[in-house]
């Protein structure tokens, strides 16, 4: 399903670029909203009188990627403790802000800047100044076209963004592939270079790679399917089936240790359940039951390819 969210972290020019880069985000751009004046011009907003701020303007799908993931992204990229300013840029053009368009990004945003918020306390940061506002009401003013993708036009340009250097504590949030006490302790950074950007956001950012597309969607190979991140076993070759949903599906996993499952709400009201690597915790898929197909179990395993390697007998 597609969703619009909107965000405000100072000059707009670095934010959109961390957004466009988010596999899930289909479109973005950046304007001006949350001021009185119509048809606000750059030069106009700059002077501070409009009351607007340089907004990011984000199309997502959230079956990709999560409005929690996005969340994440926008309070890590900036410092949410900083009124009215970002690095050199000062002034309430540049105020951190953050719009809402439904209930569920509204509950995200209060659960997430609570959980952010105490981690920033515990490292000796000050309180998140971030306005949240419900975007009913008002209008995206879209930016002059020379601003748009400005540091894709200009990849040297100015990137205002100063970070509190504080990590969102991602394994208290349900959502998030990452947490509890695993076998393996996984490097993030190590991770990061070692796998393509798809990968490390399904494994560890929970996001979910487009159908049909998947190296071992209608894979037959003989083999063993390990986790990408970990190297644990986790299905075979013999438990795969052709269910025709566009991804990997198992009717069953190699163990019953071999994987975890968590209570998924990211798509509240409708609640799923998530498969993770049991020895490192990675985001692999979801588990569905009683869809009608002719397998032992009834269930469907319906993992992501990328967040596999198979090992070929």
């Amino acid at each position: 399903m597609i969703e619009t969210a909107y965000f405000a972290t100072g000059c707009f020019w670095g934010a959109e670029r961390r957004f466009w880069q988010m596999a899930g985000v289909t479109e973005t751009a950046v304007g001006y909203m949350g001021g009185s004046a119509a048809s606000p011009t750059y030069e106009q907003v700059c002077t501070g009188s409009t009351g607007h701020a340089e907004m990011v303007k984000v199309v997502f799908d959230n079956q990709t990627v999560s409005y929690r993931r996005l969340l994440e992204e926008f309070l890590t990229m900036h410092d949410p403790t900083s009124l009215n300013r970002q690095g050199g840029d000062v002034g309430s053009q540049y105020r951190s802000a953050i719009y809402f368009t439904n209930d569920n990004q509204r509950e995200a945003i209060e659960s997430g800047m609570k959980l952010y918020g105490a981690a920033l306390a515990a490292a000796g940061h000050g309180a998140i100044v971030s306005e949240v506002l419900p975007a009913e009401g008002m209008t995206f003013w879209p930016a002059e076209e020379y601003h748009q993708r400005y540091l894709e036009k200009n990849p040297k340009g100015y990137d205002c963004h100063s970070q509190t250097g504080v990590p969102f504590p991602s394994h208290e949030w349900s959502d998030s592939p990452i947490g509890g006490s695993y076998r393996v302790q996984i490097d993030e950074d190590a991770l990061r270079s070692r796998v393509d950007p798809l990968s490390f956001e399904v494994l560890r950012r929970a996001a979910t790679e487009a159908p049909f597309v998947g190296e071992y969607t209608d894979s037959e190979t003989v083999g063993v399917y390990t986790c990408k991140a970990c190297d644990a076993e986790l299905f075979t070759s013999e438990a795969k089936f052709h269910s025709g949903c566009g991804w990997p599906s198992f009717y069953q996993p190699k163990s019953g240790d071999a994987v975890e499952l968590i209570e998924d709400r990211s798509l509240a009201p409708r609640v799923r359940t998530e498969v993770r690597c049991a020895a490192c915790g990675s985001h692999l898929g979801h588990v569905f039951e009683g869809e009608g197909y002719d397998v032992p179990t009834d269930q469907r395993w319906c993992i992501n390819s990328v967040s596999l390697t198979l090992k070929a007998k």
